[in-house]
């Protein structure tokens, strides 16, 4: 069987034109766009499989070229340059975008101070008009972890193809919202409504997939495998995340640098730290803030 290649998350920029009160991102800085689109290309030649994220890419037109090289076809945005300058459309697709990724925090928006509804209600009316499939995230904390079947109606509403649920992240900007965070309880109940909500909404109407940094549910037999194999969060093993001056952690949930792991060199990873003596049998990120 062939070796899976590592996943490489390139992280381009920090700069952002919202400022979410949950925003977990902790790195800063801004790759050059001739700079970012070499590094793709160099992790390319070595082998790995390349993402590029950042915080708000489409502040910079000029990174979409890295997204091209690196064959992505899903780019996040919080949509505000979208909504302000319509004829950013027509560039995504000459780069190859196909499906833009945004976040739209059923039930915690204004609590988060994130982008408004009424301003995500336009871009992704306007996203579907021109072609574009749409996907969701929703932060989950402990406002709205019990309405995942509601907020699975309202982004169909939207016109999205999928939501993804992402578990609050005490990091950056979050970390000043403690009270923010599930207890394992929640989560418990949380995994049992989305059990639920897929069995009324299959996939081939909407795509519902809670993020990793759940952990796997309480109980269940993935959670057995986890303990058993320490095979469940693929921080710093099969993925990494790469910032601006190219240092090198597990995932961007953890992008702290008493959490470094090491640094990328001319397209190579190289990996001098394992955290947590190797446990992988959860989501690391939550044992680590």
């Amino acid at each position: 069987m062939e070796k899976k290649k590592m996943k490489v998350i390139l992280m381009l920029n920090s700069e952002c034109n919202a400022r979410c009160k949950h925003c977990y991102l902790e790195y800063s800085g801004a790759r050059d766009p001739k700079d970012a689109l070499k590094t793709v290309r160099q992790l390319q030649a070595n082998g790995y499989e390349v993402d590029v994220a950042g915080s708000e890419t489409l502040l910079k037109i000029e990174y979409l070229e890295c997204y091209q090289v690196a064959g992505v076809r899903t780019l996040l945005t919080n949509g505000i340059v979208l909504d302000k300058n319509k004829s950013v459309y027509d560039i995504l697709k000459k780069y190859g975008i196909e499906e833009l990724e945004m976040s739209v925090h059923f039930g915690v928006t204004k609590d988060l101070k994130s982008v408004p509804e009424t301003l995500m209600a336009r871009v992704f009316l306007e996203s579907k008009k021109r072609g574009f499939r749409t996907a969701i995230n929703t932060v989950i904390t402990p406002v709205n972890y019990c309405r995942v079947e509601e907020m699975c109606k309202q982004a169909l509403a939207y016109g999205a193809s999928k939501i993804h649920f992402i578990k609050f992240v005490t990091s950056g900007r979050g970390k000043n919202l403690e009270q923010k965070n599930l207890t394992q309880d929640q989560v418990d109940e949380f995994y049992r409504q989305v059990l639920s909500a897929r069995k009324k909404y299959p996939p081939s109407v909407i795509e519902i997939r809670p993020f990793g940094n759940f952990g796997p549910l309480s109980g269940s037999s993935r959670c057995k495998l986890a303990v058993k194999e320490n095979k469940f969060c693929p921080a710093g093993r099969d993925s990494v995340a790469v910032d601006p001056q190219n240092i090198v952690y597990a995932c961007p949930f953890l992008m702290q640098p008493e959490n470094a792991i090491g640094k990328c060199v001319e397209g190579k990873i190289i990996i001098n730290k394992d955290l947590l003596g190797g446990r992988r049998d959860t989501c690391i990120a939550h044992l680590l803030k």
